[in-house]
């Protein structure tokens, strides 16, 4: 790793979300380091994404208070999930009504809530134009 050239791309997105004002929110999942994390701290991020609720919860750990998870959610994991949003601001993604209506009846703390939506390219998420689908998530959110 070219820690220059790092903290340099790093700089370089935060200073154009900055000029475009953008919330700057940058995935962690390749690095998944808290020593890389905070080159993105003191550049100025305050908000990352992560992929999983364990990576959520390590990033926490080092400080971080804005995590969004930015895969869909593993009901399975409610109570860790609900332990992390008593801690910190938590986003989260959904890409069913299944898991909507779970989460409003088990989720113990607000969490921003993420529809992913499948643009047509169909690897994830609800279909673009299953519009009733999005407009009970958002009901239920």
């Amino acid at each position: 790793l070219d820690k220059n050239r790092c903290l340099d791309n790093i700089n370089q997105m935060v200073q154009k979300a900055h000029r475009h004002g953008l919330i700057f929110r940058p995935h962690f999942k390749t690095h998944q380091s808290a020593e890389i994390g905070n080159w993105f701290r003191a550049a100025g991020a305050d908000k990352i994404a992560v992929s999983s609720v364990r990576m959520a919860k390590y990033f926490a750990r080092h400080g971080w208070k804005d995590i969004t998870i930015a895969f869909p959610v593993n009901i399975l994991e409610i109570d860790d999930i609900n332990k992390l949003a008593s801690e910190i601001k938590l986003n989260l993604l959904v890409e069913s009504i299944y898991t909507a209506k779970f989460l409003s009846k088990y989720l113990n703390h607000t969490c921003g809530i993420f529809i992913e939506i499948d643009t047509g390219y169909y690897r994830s998420g609800i279909f673009y134009n299953e519009h009733e689908i999005i407009s009970d998530i958002l009901q239920l959110s």
